[in-house]
């Protein structure tokens, strides 16, 4: 435990470093709160890491979302009904797409085809002619993931997904229909996978599932927001509990029957997350912390 001992004297020093910055007239630091926007889970999904930090610089409180993209709640539309096929539609609130389009069904939207090339299905953009609407020259040209880097974009879209206001399309030539908003056409439970009604990586007799691994991620980020996330490649098999919480998973926690699990380290500590993802969300909050620090500063010398 030597190292995260560091880690919290690290904070301290901080707070230190911050009160000897100083203020506009000696302003005492107040609480702030930051919101960091990304791609997550390797593309497809958009994290929100909110994080409120105290007057000493500690975490009060520390949230992390991430909002299905399209391939989770785009309605299906082959033959069958049971599958998304090439050409589905999606359309999402945009501050930077056709921003002087006449149509008020396109003004202000960016439009995503399911865009299905050698067995390959990519969420690229739709964007209207003067006729009809063109999918883009290259198939992975202006995709989903690629925009949603633009903080600008990634916050309309979670603005959006949190509102209900995704909603399904189809198109024939300009002429927009919208069909069911993304909340009645997800698969799995919940636009926002961190919902106890989320149904994502649910909880099996081996693994504890995605929603107790952001649990048990949050709360070791909070005690050690200055860790070395980064570096938190080691695992070891480490006995695992956990205890049931319908506040965090709806569904029944003694699914999970094994004693122990593989285990992220990060330097000597255990998180008692496992899930893949864990060095990124943590860097992310990681990053939303510091964006809150600096916004401390900045409110205490108005």
């Amino acid at each position: 435990m030597k190292k995260i001992v560091l880690f919290a004297l690290a904070l301290v020093a901080f707070a230190g470093f911050a009160g000897a910055m100083g203020s506009k007239e000696g302003a005492a630091l107040g609480p702030a709160t930051a919101v960091k926007y990304f791609v997550a889970h390797q593309g497809g999904y958009i994290g929100e890491a909110i994080v409120t930090v105290n007057p000493d610089g500690s975490v009060k409180s520390a949230e992390l979302n991430e909002w299905q993209g399209p391939g989770g709640w785009a309605a299906n539309n082959s033959e069958d009904g049971k599958s998304i096929v090439d050409g589905a539609i999606v359309r999402v609130p945009d501050p930077l797409a056709n921003p002087t389009h006449a149509d008020p069904e396109i003004k202000g939207y960016m439009f995503y085809i399911y865009n299905v090339k050698d067995g390959l299905g990519v969420w690229s953009q739709y964007t209207p002619g003067k006729d009809a609407f063109a999918r883009p020259t290259r198939q992975f040209e202006r995709d989903f993931e690629g925009l949603m880097g633009n903080p600008i974009r990634a916050k309309a879209y979670v603005e959006a997904a949190r509102a209900n206001t995704l909603v399904n399309v189809t198109i024939e030539g300009l002429k927009v229909t919208v069909g069911k908003k993304a909340s009645e056409t997800v698969h799995y439970g919940h636009m926002n996978k961190t919902n106890p009604k989320a149904t994502y990586m649910p909880i099996g007799a081996a693994t504890i599932g995605y929603r107790y691994n952001m649990k048990a991620t949050i709360a070791f980020f909070m005690a050690n927001p200055l860790a070395p996330f980064a570096d938190a490649v080691a695992k070891a098999k480490t006995p695992l509990k956990i205890v049931a919480d319908a506040s965090v998973d709806a569904a029944d926690a003694a699914a999970f029957t094994a004693a122990d699990d593989s285990v992220y380290f990060v330097a000597d500590a255990v998180t008692g997350a496992t899930f893949s993802d864990f060095p990124h969300y943590s860097l992310e909050l990681q990053a939303a912390y510091r964006l809150a620090l600096a916004q401390q500063l900045i409110n205490a010398r108005k």
